[in-house]
């Protein structure tokens, strides 16, 4: 797999990986994590996680894996990766290891195979958790109330409906049981530089879906 480190990109194996995990109680991997700052939010706040963000540009991440590169009296993160990757193409070298799964405001194709939704993704994406590991989704809600912009981007009514009619059969196929899904008002669960974006113009909402990863 393609490892960003400032503006250096590395090949690492399994093994290489693993070295980096010894150490560590859990995994934490962020997929579409955009300019990393989640993941190295994330590292800093909990040490004892390893937090592996996956994002196509690896550009974007480039400012945030030097950061995190840098010895920790310095603002480095140890415990903190970033791997150039799509949903369509995840590495195999991040197979089983995740204990939590996240999506924060996924958006283009992320996003419709999440809702539609795309088996081939969320088998994907099943592949990264370990059996009894979570998936917790932040989406950006306010798309799918505005009708006429949700209907020109392909999108469906995303309802509580809809979850229980169309995503959960789905998700469970896949290897996921939803256990919840919620509109969040008011501060979100965590914050990302993406989310706040979003978030920032008054009367956004955002659902939050949470699932287990079965089997």
């Amino acid at each position: 797999m393609i490892v960003q480190l400032g503006k250096a990109s590395l090949a690492w194996t399994r093994a290489d990986l693993e070295a980096k995990l010894e150490g560590h109680a859990r995994v934490l991997i962020d997929v579409g994590t955009g300019d990393g700052r989640f993941v190295y939010r994330q590292a800093g706040a909990h040490p004892d996680t390893y937090c592996i963000g996956v994002d196509p540009a690896g550009e974007r991440m480039r400012e945030v894996s030097w950061r995190a590169g840098r010895k920790p009296s310095r603002g480095g993160r140890p415990n903190a990766l970033f791997v150039v990757a799509s949903v369509q193409a995840l590495p195999e070298e991040l197979t089983g290891l995740a204990h939590t799964l996240t999506l924060n405001f996924p958006w283009a194709s992320l996003l419709s195979a999440l809702v539609l939704p795309e088996a081939p993704v969320l088998e994907a994406l099943r592949r990264l958790v370990r059996p009894g590991g979570e998936l917790i989704a932040l989406l950006n809600q306010s798309v799918f109330d505005d009708r006429p912009y949700a209907a020109r981007l392909g999108l469906p009514e995303l309802t509580d409906a809809w979850v229980e009619d169309a995503l959960r059969p789905a998700y469970s196929a896949a290897g996921f049981e939803i256990r919840a899904s919620e509109i969040v008002d008011g501060d979100m669960p965590h914050q990302t530089s993406w989310g706040q974006h979003l978030t920032l113009a008054s009367g956004r909402r955002t659902r939050l879906l949470t699932a287990e990863a079965i089997g």
